[in-house]
């Protein structure tokens, strides 16, 4: 069977520069699928006959997105697709080795969910026990279309965070491994850096100044409220994965929580993401909240 590779993308609020970054991208496969999710940004925005853009009419979340993209990818034949984010940027032969990856992993015998770059944004993926990849963003991952008919989309109740998570773990339950090119890079943002200050002043260590990953509030309610529901619903089928996970995402969401400008606002977005969490309330944040939330304070 001839191999057809689509690349989607969701899309919420497109820089201008995205053009540019699409036509990079539609030289390394057959087709693109852009979602704008409910921004209506790309409208007005000149893509290449390669490219296909559906837009949304409010904001779904990102799984939305992402199912609906894959949905198009499949009426036009795709026997694979990249999942990749609006501000993700790969090298030249991001698309080929992974996709020698797959088809080496398929050759010996391997249930294979998914080949992913072995370093995001400047970092190194973690990896299991196992040597694979312990918790992979959905950024960048190269996966057969037959996946997704076996294991589902992806969860559009999370709307956005922890929905790559939620789909590793429902892969792995249904026997498939992810691989991991160790070598291969991609360029991508993982949160604002915002300066810190101590008494007024910039923080300079060793001659930098030093910064912390920040989120804003409504983000860090998703994180905290998706982080919750996974542990409660999938923690007992894989307690040590879940353990890890809850670990690193603490660690990040401490630190970011305790050194952003907006640290008492930050602190009642975890409250209330770790209620509705524990309640098993998903889906899109409350209106109230997201009002209460969108401003640093």
């Amino acid at each position: 069977m001839t191999t057809k590779i689509v690349a989607v993308v969701p899309v919420f609020g497109a820089p201008d520069t995205l053009p540019q970054t699409i036509a990079r991208l539609a030289t390394q496969v057959d087709a693109v699928v852009l979602v704008d999710d409910g921004s209506h940004t790309v409208e007005s925005m000149r893509f290449g006959d390669s490219v296909f853009v559906i837009s949304l009419p409010v904001n779904a979340g990102i799984a939305t997105a992402l199912n609906v993209a894959i949905d198009r990818a499949r009426e036009l034949g795709a026997t694979h697709v990249i999942t990749l984010d609006q501000d993700s940027e790969l090298g030249g032969d991001h698309v080929a080795r992974l996709l020698e990856l797959l088809e080496r992993g398929a050759s010996d015998g391997a249930r294979v969910a998914g080949a992913v770059p072995g370093v995001v944004g400047g970092a190194p993926v973690l990896l299991g026990t196992d040597g694979e990849p312990f918790d992979p963003i959905q950024s960048g991952q190269l996966l057969p279309i037959t996946l997704f008919d076996e294991i589902g989309g992806f969860n559009t109740e999370l709307f956005i965070d922890a929905v790559d998570s939620e789909f590793t773990i429902r892969a792995r339950q249904a026997g498939y491994r992810f691989l991991v090119d160790p070598e291969l890079e991609m360029a991508h943002a993982l949160g604002e850096a915002v300066p810190l200050h101590v008494m007024g002043r910039p923080l300079i260590l060793l001659g930098k100044p030093r910064h912390v990953l920040y989120h804003s509030p409504w983000r860090t309610y998703y994180m905290v409220r998706n982080s919750v529901w996974l542990a409660r619903r999938y923690g007992h089928g894989d307690p040590e994965w879940m353990r890890r996970r809850n670990r690193k995402m603490t660690e990040m969401l401490v630190g970011g929580i305790l050194l952003a400008p907006d640290r008492m606002t930050q602190l009642r977005a975890a409250r209330a993401g770790w209620k509705d969490g524990t309640k098993g309330t998903l889906g899109r944040i409350p209106e109230q909240l997201r009002l209460q939330f969108r401003r640093r304070v």
